[in-house]
């Protein structure tokens, strides 16, 4: 069951079409039901992504205010906060 945190919290993942990692976190937060907003790097989101984190990589997911980068980092918070 999610804790609460996670409808409080607004998630946001920058993404891209031809990302395999951004299909990993993709289909963790789906199969944890955690809501989130997909922003498409490839597209307008690139000056966001860098701005965000200082690299052009993907994905990036944010939580609130607070940045997480690498797929690997990403997944085991989430399981960490929200599974």
């Amino acid at each position: 069951m999610a804790q609460p945190q996670a409808q409080e919290a607004r998630i946001r993942l920058y993404t891209g079409d031809y990302c395999p990692y951004c299909r990993m976190v993709k289909k963790e937060l789906e199969r944890m039901a955690l809501p989130y907003e997909e922003v498409y790097a490839d597209a307008d989101g690139r000056q966001e992504v860098i701005r965000l984190s200082g690299q052009r990589a993907i994905p990036i997911l944010t939580i609130g205010d607070e940045v997480l980068v690498d797929s690997t980092y990403i997944i085991r918070e989430l399981r960490r906060r929200f599974g």
